[in-house]
């Protein structure tokens, strides 16, 4: 194993919006935990949210942010699970943050081995994302559901829950928020795409929600977009509101829910997989890593930046989400991965 510094590069967050680069000590390992030398790490827009203050974790000012990456296992701090991870190659995933830094103590299960041949850029845009697409649409199975409404489409995510849904046997209406998203997603050969800010959105969205009786959605805007959604659904639908692109309370009037019986109800995947079983966390944590060899995990991405330029990499990403991801990276290794043209 390699030399292990005293101390490392960190992007610390000291209050919202105030995130600076430092030097600090790398964290000590307990039993159970493995520290990772980390080699790259997305931003994602939970990220965004973790950077204004708004974003669920519950960690204390200051804090590392970054909830997803990858690296490779340079230390145990105990434990079977721990020592088995020595020396591999790793995607890894937190609820509390602590990747934007050269390096992590994270808990061994929250690490995955890295199949050879998927590179380390590649892993580290693994966890958020893929699993939260696997995850909605596991939902959408299990309750019968043929087709549903998914926002913010135009993003990755967007993109995963559609190829996820399509290799399920589910129809998807995909719903953007501008025209040149729209005409994107309809050369990527996307069926039914839907522009929320043309003046007949709504008229024709509750059009294919008949035409396809679909009375579910995924939302990830919130905002306005919410209670337009249960307006097209119609009655006895399921909205499930996973994102905050709009950064806008949601707006739903009482009398919706009442007559239409519509259920609105929050997802998050920091909950949903904690509440399996070891065994089908790790089977879910496979199926994304191996989704990465050109299934429907694969990530666009937008730009990679160094540690020292990741703020104005971050600024980039908040402007133009659904251009790709920015990638920071934390080492010299090769993340196997380059910017799309």
């Amino acid at each position: 194993m390699p030399d292990i510094p005293h101390t490392m590069r960190a992007l610390i967050l000291t209050g919202p919006d105030q995130l600076t680069l430092q030097e600090m000590a790398v964290p000590p390992v307990r039993a159970g935990q493995v520290l990772v030398r980390m080699a790259a790490s997305p931003v994602n827009p939970s990220d965004l949210m973790t950077l204004k203050g708004h974003y669920g974790i519950g960690a204390a000012y200051p804090f590392v942010p970054g909830l997803e990456g990858s690296g490779t296992v340079v230390g145990a701090g105990g434990g079977l699970m721990a020592r088995m991870m020595l020396g591999r190659r790793v995607a890894l995933a937190t609820g509390t943050g602590g990747l934007w830094a050269d390096y992590a103590a994270v808990d061994a299960s929250r690490v995955i081995p890295l199949p050879a041949d998927v590179p380390l850029g590649a892993g580290a845009m693994s966890a958020v994302n893929p699993l939260t697409a696997i995850a909605l649409v596991a939902l959408a199975r299990r309750g019968g559901h043929g087709a549903v409404v998914s926002t913010g489409a135009g993003g990755q995510l967007g993109r995963m829950i559609r190829k996820r849904a399509a290799a399920k046997g589910i129809e998807v209406i995909n719903v953007v928020r501008r025209a040149e998203q729209l005409a994107g997603l309809q050369a990527e050969g996307a069926r039914h795409v839907l522009d929320s800010s043309d003046a007949a959105f709504d008229v024709d969205l509750a059009q294919l929600c008949r035409d396809l009786r679909c009375r579910m959605a995924f939302d990830a805007v919130g905002g306005d977009m919410t209670g337009r959604l249960a307006q097209a659904l119609g009655r006895r639908s399921d909205i499930l509101v996973y994102g905050a692109l709009e950064q806008a309370p949601i707006r739903l009037h009482p009398g919706t829910m009442i007559f239409r019986d519509v259920t609105v109800r929050g997802f998050w995947l920091s909950t949903w997989l904690p509440r399996k079983s070891l065994p089908e966390m790790l089977w879910h944590a496979r199926a994304a890593t191996q989704a990465l060899r050109g299934g429907f995990a694969v990530s666009q991405v937008a730009r990679i930046v160094d540690l020292e330029q990741a703020q104005d990499g971050i600024a980039a990403y908040a402007g133009a989400m659904s251009a790709g991801k920015t990638l920071i990276r934390l080492s010299r290794d090769d993340l196997g991965v380059m910017p799309k043209a």
